[in-house]
C-alpha cells in the first residue's frame, strides 16, 4: 500500500517539466553543426543545445484501507538542434529498471526494435539512450498483514531516437511505433517499515519488440525461470 491514499479514495498526481539549453548562446554564436559539421565551443568545451519535455501522470485509487489500484502514464521528448546532434547523456530517456519497465534490465531496453544483447548471458549491457519515451504502468497493491504488502503489475513502453542511428538499426521513431512496445508483468512483496519501504519485484517479459513480427508475444516465457528479472529497491516504483 501507499500512504498517499490515507484520506481520499482517489488521488491524482501530475508533474511536467520543460528544459531548454543554451538557446541564446546558440543564436549569438550562429551554431549549426548540421550545416558546418563543427560544434561551437565555450572555454574550449562544446556546448549542448536542446529542448526537452516530459509529463508524468498517476492515479491512485483506493478500494478500501488495504487494496489500491495505481496507474501511471509517462511521456517525454528531447529535441537537439543548433550545436548538437543528440541529447546529452544525462538528459536522454531510458527504458527498463526497478522504477520503469521491470521485466527488462535497467536502461537496456530499446531503443525501438534495436536489440543490444541478451541480459541473461551478458550482465554488462551498455545503456541505450533515446530521444522519445512512452511508458504505462498498472499496479494492484494489497496489504497482507503487519508490515507485509503484495503487488501485481504490468509495465509497457519503450524509447526511440528521432534520427536514424546506423549503429542501432530499428531505433528511430516511426508511425508504426506501437509495434515497438515492450510488455512485462510480475508480482512483488513490499516490506513497509514506516521510515522506508523495501521492495522485491519479480517480472517477466511478455512482448519483446526486437523479435520478428508474429513472434513478439511469448506468454510461455512466464513459466521459464531463466526469463525472470529480479528488482530489489527502496520505495514504491511510483
Amino acid at each position: 500500500m501507499d500512504p498517499r491514499n490515507a484520506r481520499r479514495p482517489n488521488n491524482i498526481y501530475f508533474n511536467a517539466n520543460v528544459d531548454f539549453s543554451n538557446n541564446l548562446l546558440g543564436i549569438f554564436s550562429k551554431a549549426d553543426v548540421g550545416k558546418t559539421g563543427q560544434q561551437k565551443e565555450i572555454f574550449g568545451v562544446p556546448f549542448a543545445q536542446y529542448m526537452r519535455f516530459e509529463a508524468d501522470f498517476r492515479n491512485y485509487y483506493a478500494f478500501n484501507k488495504s487494496t489500491m489500484l495505481v496507474m501511471r502514464a509517462d511521456a517525454g521528448i528531447g529535441i537537439s538542434y543548433g550545436n548538437s546532434t543528440s541529447l546529452p547523456f544525462v538528459k536522454a530517456f531510458f527504458a527498463g529498471g526497478t522504477n520503469d519497465i521491470r521485466a527488462f534490465r535497467a536502461r537496456a531496453l530499446g531503443p525501438g526494435k534495436y536489440f543490444g544483447g541478451n541480459p541473461n548471458t551478458n550482465a554488462f549491457l551498455p545503456d541505450q539512450p533515446g530521444d522519445i519515451k512512452l511508458e504505462g504502468n498498472v499496479e494492484y497493491r494489497a496489504k497482507i498483514s503487519g508490515l507485509l504488502n503484495w503487488a501485481l503489475f504490468t509495465d509497457f513502453g519503450n524509447v526511440w531516437t528521432l534520427r536514424t542511428d546506423t549503429s542501432r538499426p530499428g531505433a528511430v521513431f516511426t508511425s508504426n511505433f506501437l509495434k515497438d512496445i515492450a510488455v512485462g508483468a510480475g508480482t512483488g512483496l513490499r516490506f513497509d517499515f514506516t521510515v522506508l519501504v523495501l521492495r522485491l519485484d519479480v517480472a517477466v517479459p511478455l512482448r519483446t519488440p526486437w523479435k520478428p513480427a508474429g513472434s513478439n508475444w511469448n506468454i510461455k516465457s512466464a513459466t521459464d525461470i531463466s526469463n525472470l528479472v529480479l528488482n530489489l529497491a527502496i520505495g514504491y516504483p511510483f
